[in-house]
């Protein structure tokens, strides 16, 4: 499988806090059938980084310490991007790591704030103006998307719908509930893990795999965990 959202790069944001606690999740990752894994720190506001030219070096750096304990995961990375007024600014600058070298698909991530549906509408039609595909991270977790329409219409504008696989393991939640449904609607693209820690927030990828093969067919499991993740990297439309 192919996760397209870990925090595991070790001491940038809320994820791994050390090298240990990194490896540590590496190595559960490739335990899941995760073969690739996405480090997306957080950039900026509290948690995230201040300065994105870490990232690559960080990345390289755990990059260096997983050959070295043979731990045969590929690692790539990107960035956790919230909205912020200047977002789109970010992505013409270049300064927002994007998922593929042709820089077609960015990782944003959404409050949940009281206007926020017509923030987020603005953010994706300003950022496809640009070129930009917006992978929304964990939009399920937004209460102000609990209306269909609304769904569909952030799909219709071009954003592609990322949710974590922790919230389909997680019966009776409103983020279960959206995702369930989001994903039978065929509206959901990509499942990734969103991991953090190797105790608390763990990948979890294979479970959710399980999940969407018993209620949707091994084609969309695939679909999801590997096809479409494998196109985002790629740079390739969906």
């Amino acid at each position: 499988m192919i996760d397209l959202h870990a925090h595991v790069l070790p001491g940038l944001d809320d994820g791994a806090a050390d090298e240990t606690a990194a490896l540590a999740l590496c190595r559960l990752a490739l335990e899941d059938g995760i073969r690739t894994l996405v480090a997306t720190p957080h950039l900026y506001g509290g948690l995230g980084v201040a300065d994105p030219r870490m990232i690559p070096a960080a990345a390289e750096r755990l990059r260096q310490r997983l050959r070295e304990e043979r731990i045969d995961l590929d690692l790539r990375w990107a960035a956790e991007m919230p909205v912020l007024e200047n977002v789109v600014e970010l992505y013409c600058t270049g300064i927002w790591p994007a998922y593929d070298v042709q820089r077609r698909y960015v990782l944003l991530e959404m409050a949940p704030l009281v206007n926020g549906l017509a923030i987020l509408k603005e953010t994706v039609f300003r950022l496809r103006l640009e070129g930009a595909v917006p992978v929304l991270a964990h939009p399920e977790r937004l209460d102000f998307l609990d209306r269909l329409a609304d769904v569909e219409g952030l799909r219709n504008q071009g954003a592609v719908l990322q949710i974590t696989a922790a919230c389909l393991l997680a019966p009776g939640s409103s983020s279960c509930r959206r995702a369930t449904e989001w994903v039978h609607r065929g509206w959901v693209q990509v499942v990734a893990s969103d991991a953090h820690d190797p105790v608390r927030r763990p990948p979890r990828m294979a479970a959710a795999r399980r999940w969407l093969a018993e209620r949707e067919g091994e084609a969309c499991a695939a679909d999801l965990t590997e096809g479409n993740p494998g196109k985002i990297l790629a740079g390739e439309p969906l």
